[in-house]
C-alpha cells in the first residue's frame, strides 16, 4: 500500500472532536477547566503543537506532483541521475 494511503487510511479513523459551536462527543475532555496549575501556559504550549492532520496535505499535493510527473516523464528532459525507477 502506498504510505499516503495508508496516511490517509489512519487519518480517516482517527476520531476528530467536535468544531466549534457542536455540542462535545462523550469521549472528548471538557474545554472549560478552572483550578488548573499553570492553566494560561499549558494552553499557550498546547496552541503551538502541530498536529499530525496538518501535513496530510502537504504530503498529498507532493503525491499529485509526483504522479504527475511519473506520468508526464517523457516529456520532461531529466538528468540520468534524477531518473524515476517506477
Amino acid at each position: 500500500m502506498n504510505p499516503l494511503d495508508a496516511l490517509k487510511d489512519f487519518i480517516d479513523s482517527y476520531p476528530q472532536p467536535a468544531l466549534m459551536g457542536q455540542p462535545q462527543y462523550d469521549w472528548e475532555p471538557p474545554r472549560v477547566a478552572s483550578g488548573v496549575k499553570n492553566r494560561a501556559a499549558r494552553l499557550k504550549a498546547l496552541g503551538n503543537a502541530v498536529d499530525p492532520l496538518q501535513i496530510y496535505p502537504i504530503m498529498y499535493a507532493i503525491k499529485l506532483i509526483d504522479d504527475y510527473l511519473r506520468t508526464k516523464k517523457h516529456l520532461v528532459n531529466w538528468p540520468s541521475h534524477c531518473e524515476v525507477n517506477a
